[in-house]
């Protein structure tokens, strides 16, 4: 398959492919979100959505496949100062 994804088509990950871009949450609670070559920017902004926005990123793997790692931060929120409410919350990621 070649790096350049096809223009048309609403899922353009082919059937016989792992998909672009990946979210996967590990024991421990951490997300992954695996990238691939072929990946747009809709793809990952996509899948980061899926990410909840209590995380931080940590730390990152790969060559080729490239694997971020988000990790929630225990008590307040990591993106909201002490005493300013709770983060949004979307319901499709909760």
């Amino acid at each position: 398959m070649p790096i350049i994804p096809p223009a048309y088509g609403p899922w353009r990950t082919p059937s016989s492919q792992p998909p672009f871009v990946t979210v996967q949450r590990s024991h421990s609670g951490d997300y992954a979100v695996t990238v691939r070559p072929g990946a747009d920017p809709v793809d990952v902004s996509s899948a980061l959505g899926a990410v909840p926005v209590d995380t931080v990123f940590t730390e990152a793997f790969g060559d080729i496949d490239i694997t971020l790692i988000f990790r929630i931060i225990p008590g307040t929120p990591a993106l909201l100062p002490t005493g300013i409410g709770n983060p949004p919350v979307i319901p499709a990621m909760r």
